[in-house]
C-alpha cells in the first residue's frame, strides 16, 4: 500500500504542475495589471520597482510566474 500512496500523492502533483503549467500559457501580459502589482511591492523604491517592472515585461515567462504568485 504504501508504494501506491507514492504513486497517488506523485500523479496529483504533476496534475498541479501541468494545471499551473496550462493556466500560465493562457495568460496574456497586462501590462496595466502588472505595473500595479510590482508597484504596491513595499521596502522598495520607486525607480527599483520600475526596473522590476521592466524586467518582467521583457522576461514574459517571469512576468506569468510572478502574477500567479501575486494573485
Amino acid at each position: 500500500m504504501y508504494e501506491d500512496d507514492g504513486v497517488e500523492k506523485l500523479s496529483k502533483k504533476i496534475g498541479d504542475v501541468a494545471s499551473v503549467i496550462q493556466s500560465l500559457s493562457k495568460n496574456q501580459l497586462d501590462v496595466n495589471e502588472l505595473y500595479t502589482k510590482v508597484m504596491k511591492i513595499k521596502g522598495f523604491e520607486e525607480i527599483t520597482l520600475g526596473d522590476a517592472f521592466n524586467h518582467l515585461v521583457q522576461n514574459e515567462m517571469l512576468e506569468k510566474a510572478f502574477m500567479v504568485k501575486k494573485c
